[in-house]
């Protein structure tokens, strides 16, 4: 990756360390007595995990399978028809960057000290807007957490699409139901924040086992948490093509807006509200950063090394056995990958529950000349093209018992890095191109049987038709693909569950104290596990406190 250019411009993160609880000292069931810890995986669990034990002391060493850090959160080098170039092959959006910050402190380190090999600095701009949506009727609305930007976003919204003046009372209405509602999330983010997102749980019985806890939880059944998202954001936005806006990442939960329980209001929270964010010069800087800082404070990484089974005695695992035939003796074992795989190496397939998984997705990596791409409408990061049918999307997405179909009218992320890091531009033979990745929520292989390897060319013909007719001219004859994503690539190239990179949905049972626990894993005493597939679930920033709370079973807590 080339070395980014100053970034003195940009914003910088200063945002004071937040609280953060996975780092008290805590009552839940914990190892004794383990001097030496093997991580398993390099994501954003794996080294927060490792940046808090070796902040506590610990012998800590990481092992990852691939070539590079992030797992998840990665950026890898590709090659198209048009050149070489860096794409976001994992998460794109990056929420409460603080949580990156503060796992690097805890190990005594100062993040703007670190420089990558390859120059890059840390920083991170934050997004304004964050995102667009544009919408079957033809409107859009950009979306900006500051709330005086995003008042006088809505004014021109309401005006034009009520053809009204902005004292009219469709515009005031949009804009008390957008404060009501960013209110109703802050709160639900304060209340659910330390004794439920930012948890993990020995039982159903540690939601109420403190004062503190059981008065979050009385606030948080008070506030409507365990309602349906849909029903509270519709009663507040009373707008459907804004609500949308607020409503969408529900995907990254794995339900529809309709069934997911308000409580996840938070995820919108961190995205409209506290901003969305990047890295100097690639999302895979913050998993860059990570793996620097724990390198520097002496923990040990290995990448190409894949782990090939778990040797245990009755009650705790042994050692770690490379694909190499090495094996490695370790006190206690983290392993960040997700359970099914955790569970073949254990040779324990049966201990696992029935696991519901979230949607998964069709994600196209691509270049596309800036020729093309300027004459655009959107010149955004983030942009949601939304089809009408909404509500049926969700549907097709989400069905169970193999009746799971490719959305009928499709709902695309539009990614384009380089329109906030303009270095993101590569030039070859003369012709100047940027980055763009485009992602198509796509049913899971256990709610749809679909052969991807026979249709991937079609539907991404399709993706690219259904974008040229919604104004991305030129994408469709111009776009040079160098990877495609899918359901079944996912599945045998990652061994992801049911083939999607979003883990285990987070429906009621498969939330908060009733989610995968951490510890003890498959009953072994000396097993955590962390990441997406167990508390507190699916994103960024739970993969940051994931591994921190993994970190706590070992530690005891009381690691700053």
């Amino acid at each position: 990756m080339p070395k980014s250019s100053p970034v003195s411009d940009r914003r910088h993160l200063k945002l004071p360390r937040p609280l953060i609880p996975m780092t008290r000292a805590t009552t839940r069931k914990r190892i004794n007595d383990a001097n030496s810890v093997l991580i398993i995986g390099a994501g954003l669990s794996g080294l927060s995990a490792g940046l808090r034990l070796r902040a506590a002391g610990k012998d800590v060493t990481i092992v990852e399978a691939a070539s590079g850090v992030g797992g998840r959160c990665r950026t890898e080098h590709l090659t198209s028809a048009h050149g070489d170039f860096y794409a976001d092959t994992g998460a794109t959006v990056l929420t409460m960057p603080q949580l990156e910050e503060s796992a690097i402190a805890s190990a005594g380190i100062n993040p703007r000290d670190l420089v990558l090999d390859n120059g890059t600095r840390w920083g991170h701009t934050r997004l304004a807007p964050a995102y667009r949506g544009e919408f079957a009727s033809g409107r859009h609305i950009t979306l900006f957490s500051d709330p005086d930007s995003m008042h006088k976003e809505l004014r021109r919204f309401a005006t034009d699409k009520f053809q009204c003046r902005e004292t009219a009372p469709d515009v005031t209405r949009l804009i008390d139901g957008y404060d009501t509602h960013r209110a109703w999330a802050e709160s639900m983010f304060t209340l659910a924040y330390e004794h439920f997102l930012a948890s993990d749980f020995d039982s159903l019985l540690d939601v109420v086992a403190t004062p503190a806890s059981a008065s979050s939880m009385l606030r948080l059944l008070s506030a409507g948490a365990f309602g349906r998202l849909g029903h509270a954001c519709a009663q507040q936005l009373q707008d459907p093509e804004l609500e949308r806006m607020f409503t969408f990442q529900a995907l990254y939960v794995g339900t529809a807006p309709s069934k997911a329980l308000a409580v996840y209001s938070v995820i919108s929270h961190m995205d409209t509200s506290m901003g969305v964010y990047y890295p100097s010069f690639s999302i895979g800087d913050t998993a860059e950063f990570l793996a620097k800082a724990f390198t520097t404070a002496g923990g040990t990484l290995r990448l190409n090394s894949p782990v090939a089974r778990l040797h245990t005695d009755s009650v705790s695992v042994t050692n770690v056995e490379l694909a190499s035939g090495e094996k490695i003796a370790t006190d206690a074992v983290i392993s960040t990958v997700d359970l099914p795989i955790t569970a073949g190496w254990l040779g324990r397939q049966d201990a696992l529950k029935k696991i519901t998984y979230s949607p998964s997705a069709v994600v196209i990596q691509a270049t596309i000349p800036t020729e093309v791409s300027e004459q655009w409408a959107s010149q955004q990061h983030h942009t949601i093209s939304f089809g009408e049918q909404w509500d049926q999307t969700f549907e097709e997405l989400t069905a169970k018992n193999g009746a799971g179909k490719i959305m009928s009218d499709p709902s695309l992320l539009i990614t384009r890095p380089a329109c906030t890091v303009p270095e993101r531009v590569e030039t070859n033979n003369g012709v100047r191109y940027e980055p763009i990745s485009i992602l198509a929520p796509a049913p899971n292989l256990q709610s749809a049987s679909i052969d991807w390897d026979v249709l991937q060319q079609h539907y991404v013909r399709e993706i690219l038709d259904v974008l040229e007719q919604r104004g991305y001219h030129g994408i469709a004859d111009n776009i040079a693909i160098a990877r495609v994503d899918t359901p079944t690539s996912y599945a045998r190239e990652h061994q992801y569950g049911a083939g999607t990179p979003f883990a285990a949905a987070h429906t009621l049972l498969q939330t908060g104290p009733f989610r995968s626990k951490n510890y003890p894993a498959f009953g072994y005493n000396n097993l955590v596990v962390a990441g997406s597939s167990t508390t507190p679930g699916v994103g960024v920033p739970t993969a940051i406190i994931s591994g921190a709370l993994a970190a706590r079973r070992i530690t005891g807590g009381g690691v700053r």
